[in-house]
């Protein structure tokens, strides 16, 4: 799990940085189990071992990430019964086993580079791009490491990458197997559906007191009250701090002269360029466009340049136009020589490593020059914000602190003067208990994850948003998940039992059709004699691309099976039952390289895998491994 967790995570840098991954979650439990000095070993490898709080803190991550990734609805029960804790525990087994080559060929990190990758990190710098100590200790804390801990964590990440590397494949050696596996991916179906929907017919079907009963007590999953939850929660926003910040008109001045161009309104112009291949080409366009607007000095320059080059090329009108853009928007020497032009004038050709440019600026938005008058009220607030980013990292290592003694959310809020709001019950979806959406939910990406991932009466990590807030919430109650009484859920078994039946005569009507055209009738005809309308999805892919809401992933298995003219099997489908006939198999005519390109990257961090479980397979062997399977049964013995 680990491992799927790691090949999701595309750069060598960001695999450094794998543990920042939880500081979004809440973490299950509270951490270490076991004091430093009595922390049992789980697992023995060679003379290295898996100590439980090592695992205890591997596990939580993962259950965090699962938890998060199904929003709320992924259970210790679920990862037990997916046997989640043993992958965990072979995870870090497989770690020791890297970690001891790493040993046995005595590769070392220096320290110089490892903080280096530290001070250079995105994650701990400021708006200025500088590396901050307090966001540095501020991201610790959320994912429960001290300094020591973090660097050895990301030295030993570091090191394990260096063995992989030495035993993963790099040549691509499969060419043939990409091409292949790209022109069947790539080819596509005509298809025909027709749509046999329960909602089609009406069932007069009225179950008795008993049937309900025995819905209710054979079928109880599906009459479920949801688990919901009321919290606190804590908000930090920039926009709070600006009254206590007091910036003289001085440090304001000193901004705006040390940087006047950032202040200004930087010119803009419309341009419409293209290249061509020769200057031959570029030469006979050029000279179609001046002799057509010779021939009618009335017509627009920017129409004429357009309507000439996307009648003699096979350029569109969309990728002439540049847009309207700034100097610094474009590559120098495009920029050079676009902002010298003059407005209406076509200018080229101009040799360039892309071929023969010819381009049109057609209009012009001068600079503006702004005074330290118009903008003084704008850097005064610029200034404000950043200094209060600044402080909003410091108020939260201080609300960290203020629960680290005891204190609730409100009370540790109220400490660095960040509001408070309480939210009654909802669900998982954002519902309250009437079966309303709550409209003033706070529009945190992330919200209503956190609520349902963290513990009833604790509080969560703060959380930052892309907007620069932060947020913490707690959990003031929760009402679990339960079975609806007779009363609450006497409605709906009654439209389950009508939809049931239902279903059954559609399924029958749809097994009857099926049958007639096996036994050679014309499908439109028959389409026509049962009333139905043929729904024509005219390129189908593979990924079900062409035929969304009009049929299934189990369809599209049997429609890229069939021949032309076949038809599938009725397959049910929400409420209803399709069928499709094939009218075309439609082979894949272009080759793109870059697709091919990434099939044969995927099939080969296929192989990779594979040589890496061989490595694994090859020094668990060599390695003297213990696991205390007795220790590992006891930590779930409680949740059991």
């Amino acid at each position: 799990m680990l491992e799927k967790l790691r090949n999701n995570i595309n750069s060598v840098f960001s695999k450094l940085f794998l543990l920042l991954l939880a500081a979004s979650f809440a973490l299950w439990g509270v951490g270490d189990i076991f004091s430093p000095d009595q922390d049992p070993t789980l697992a023995e490898v060679g003379d290295m071992e898996v100590t439980v709080n090592q695992f205890i803190s591997s596990y939580q991550r993962i259950i965090s990430e699962l938890n998060s990734s199904t929003n709320g609805n992924f259970t210790e029960e679920m990862a037990q019964s997916l046997g989640l804790p043993n992958q965990t525990l072979n995870q870090l087994i497989n770690e020791r086993i890297y970690d001891l080559e790493v040993e046995k060929i005595n590769l070392i990190l220096p320290e110089k580079h490892l903080k280096e990758l530290i001070l250079s990190s995105p994650a701990f710098k400021d708006q200025f791009g500088q590396f901050n100590k307090e966001q540095f200790q501020f991201t610790l804390r959320q994912i429960g490491m001290d300094e020591k801990q973090y660097l050895k964590e990301i030295s030993n990440t570091i090191l394990r990458e260096q063995i992989r590397n030495i035993i993963q494949p790099h040549n691509d050696i499969t060419n043939a197997i990409g091409n292949t596996f790209y022109k069947l991916r790539n080819e596509e179906r005509a298809i025909e559906t027709i749509n046999f929907s329960a909602s089609s017919y009406k069932s007069e079907i009225v179950p008795s007191d008993l049937d309900i009963e025995n819905e209710l007590t054979d079928n109880y999953q599906l009459y479920q009250v949801p688990e919901y939850r009321s919290f606190s929660i804590m908000t930090l926003r920039p926009d709070d701090l600006l009254s206590s910040i007091n910036i003289g008109e001085e440090e304001i001045k000193s901004e705006f002269d040390n940087y006047p161009e950032k202040y200004n309104i930087a010119e803009k112009r419309e341009v419409f360029l293209t290249n061509f291949s020769s200057e031959e080409e570029a030469i006979n366009i050029i000279n179609k466009i001046n002799d057509e607007i010779n021939n009618d000095n009335s017509k627009n320059k920017k129409d004429v340049f357009n309507n000439v080059i996307t009648s003699n090329s096979d350029k569109s009108k969309e990728a002439l136009y540049l847009g309207n853009v700034i100097f610094d928007e474009l590559p120098e020497e495009v920029a050079t020589s676009v902002f010298s032009a003059e407005k209406n004038k076509i200018i080229g050709p101009e040799e360039t490593a892309f071929g023969w440019r010819i381009f049109l600026v057609n209009e012009i938005e001068p600079e503006v020059i702004m005074s330290f008058d118009d903008v003084k009220d704008q850097i005064e607030k610029e200034i404000k914000v950043n200094i209060a980013l600044e402080k909003m990292y410091e108020l939260g290592n201080m609300f960290y602190d203020e629960l680290a003694m005891g204190n609730n959310i409100t009370d540790a809020a109220s400490s660095i003067n960040a509001k408070v709001r309480d939210i009654n019950f909802i669900d998982n979806k954002g519902i309250d208990i009437n079966g309303d959406i709550v409209e003033d939910l706070p529009p945190f990406p992330e919200l209503i994850d956190t609520v349902f991932s963290t513990n009833d009466n604790d509080t969560s990590d703060i959380i930052n948003t892309i907007s620069n807030i932060m947020y913490a919430i707690q959990i003031n109650e929760i009402k679990p998940q339960r079975t609806m009484n007779l009363n609450e859920a006497k409605n709906k078994i009654i439209e389950n039992f009508k939809n049931r039946e239902n279903m059954t005569i559609a399924k029958k009507y749809a097994e009857q059709f099926y049958l007639d055209i096996t036994n050679g009738a014309n499908f439109n005809e028959l389409s026509k004699k049962y009333n139905l309308v043929i729904i024509e999805s005219p390129s189908v892919k593979r990924d079900g691309s062409g035929s969304e809401g009009v049929v299934n992933s189990e369809a599209i298995d049997k429609i890229f099976s069939l021949k032309v003219n076949e038809i599938t099997s009725p397959t049910i489908y929400n409420n209803s039952y399709t069928i499709s006939k094939i009218t075309q198999i439609i082979p894949t005519n272009t080759d793109s390289a870059e697709d091919i390109d990434l099939i044969n990257s995927n099939i080969i961090n296929d192989i990779s895998d594979e040589i890496h479980n061989i490595f694994i397979n090859h020094f668990s062997k060599k390695y003297n491994i213990k696991i205390n399977n007795q220790l590992l049964d006891s930590l779930f013995s409680d949740n059991s």
